[in-house]
């Protein structure tokens, strides 16, 4: 054994890559429950170690401050947005792959109460600049691929072409980030919702929808 390895069991960190990704995801689970039961600023490390069964030293060596967690948790919502994305992608149209969305989205229950995480971290970031600036960040690569993915649906024939896809890529994340923080708080059921603003896309912004506009 290596001085370097037995440095890293002295540390009590995980040697290879895999066993370091699920520590690091048992932390920022711990993390989430805990900055869903109590906000950011009243959940300490004490109790996020506990919840996500590590010690405060272990929890030092993969997120030094309270900050690089809300950014890991950010980082780790855009690449599930962005799968969604690709999901749309892959369908063989947009309405298709809304709908496909729309059935993953409302059989996952944990998808809306994690809508109010996403709350607090919003609210955050109109405090905290660092945390604004790993938003703003995430906010414009969501931005990027959806208007990419809109594009490429106007090529095909099947968005309206006299619309901007970056606009239109804006109005629907503005649609479905609104949705999922009214759901958070609210007794509707998701499928339905989901449905109702995905026919709303369909028919503000896809060909056919300029002579009802």
């Amino acid at each position: 054994m290596t001085r370097e390895s037995n440095q890293h069991r002295a540390l009590g960190r995980p040697v290879n890559s895999e066993a370091r990704a699920m520590r690091r995801a048992q932390i920022l689970d711990g993390a989430r429950a805990c900055f869903l039961r109590k906000g950011f600023h009243a959940a300490t490390t004490a109790e996020i170690s506990a919840e996500a069964g590590v010690s405060v030293a272990n929890l030092y060596q993969y997120f030094p401050a309270k900050d690089d967690l809300v950014q890991a948790l950010i980082e780790d919502d855009l690449a599930e947005d962005l799968a969604l994305v690709r999901v749309v992608e892959e369908a063989g149209s947009l309405r298709e792959g809304l709908d496909t969305i729309g059935v993953l989205l409302a059989a996952e229950p944990a998808y809306v109460e994690q809508t109010r995480l996403k709350l607090e971290i919003v609210a955050e970031a109109a405090r905290n600049p660092v945390i604004a600036a790993v938003v703003e960040d995430a906010d414009a690569k969501m931005v990027k691929a959806m208007a990419a993915l809109l594009e490429r649906r106007q090529h095909a024939g099947e968005v309206r072409k006299d619309a901007d896809a970056t606009v239109i890529a804006h109005l629907i994340l503005a649609l479905y980030d609104g949705l999922y923080g009214r759901l958070a708080f609210s007794s509707e059921s998701a499928a339905a919702m989901t449905l109702a603003a995905n026919q709303m896309i369909i028919a503000a912004f896809t060909q056919g929808s300029q002579s009802s506009a």
